[in-house]
């Protein structure tokens, strides 16, 4: 609660936040946004023989952005993935970053839609899902690779504000915040350390907060 009250005196928050060590911080995606990312993705998808190697490109691009902001891994975990690693719907994965592991039931349509891309290009159990077109067989894109991929859907769909790789995490995050206002689940969904870390890492300013004490209402209509 304590940073809770510090939040609400804040004023200003995305101003103050606006740069770390002289780069712009990058924000979750606004979902209407998001939506149109992944118009644009699968437009380029579809503008392609389904046979063709550009089409599954798009097609797996797709699925770095459905399993991005579906899973809250970070990008350099999401492109190690296998479908090892999510077999039977059972996701489990180590984080690089931290060392944390992750292990959860995949909620079922995201699973169903990942599996019909592996079943599709017949991904075996220990190949990368997310394979590079480029260099050498057999290595999942490299970072770069996918904030390029980002970057490119962002700009056709007219994002103006600071996007990149982790915008899709931190957008895990913040989406579900904004359906629950659940605090406690989203630091635990995000394996953050404190709630402090997590409320600067979605970005809450204080008129979220306002937004929810508005809409508060314990009344009931009687007689």
């Amino acid at each position: 609660m304590r940073q809770l009250r510090r939040l609400q005196r804040t004023k200003g928050y995305l101003r103050k936040t606006d740069d770390k060590h002289g780069r712009e911080i990058v924000k979750p995606f606004i979902k209407s946004d998001f939506d149109e990312m992944v118009r644009c993705c699968l437009n380029h998808r579809d503008k392609h023989n389904p046979s063709s190697w550009k089409y599954r490109v798009w097609y797996r691009n797709y699925i770095l952005l459905i399993l991005g902001v579906n899973t809250g891994n970070r990008i350099e975990t999401l492109i190690e993935l296998t479908p090892r690693d999510i077999a039977g719907g059972q996701y489990t994965c180590k984080e690089m970053k931290t060392g944390k592991v992750q292990q959860f039931n995949m909620n079922a349509d995201v699973y169903a839609t990942v599996r019909e891309y592996i079943e599709r290009y017949n991904i075996q159990m220990n190949e990368y899902i997310f394979e590079s077109r480029q260099g050498f067989k057999g290595y999942p894109i490299t970072r770069q690779q996918a904030w390029r991929i980002i970057k490119q859907l962002a700009d056709e769909a007219g994002i103006k504000y600071p996007v990149a790789c982790h915008s899709l995490r931190k957008s895990y995050g913040r989406w579900y915040w904004d359906s629950t206002h659940d605090l406690l689940t989203t630091q635990k969904l995000l394996m953050h350390e404190s709630a402090a870390e997590t409320m600067l890492y979605i970005m809450l300013e204080p008129s979220d907060i306002q937004e929810v004490r508005e809409s508060i209402n314990h009344t009931e209509k009687w007689g």
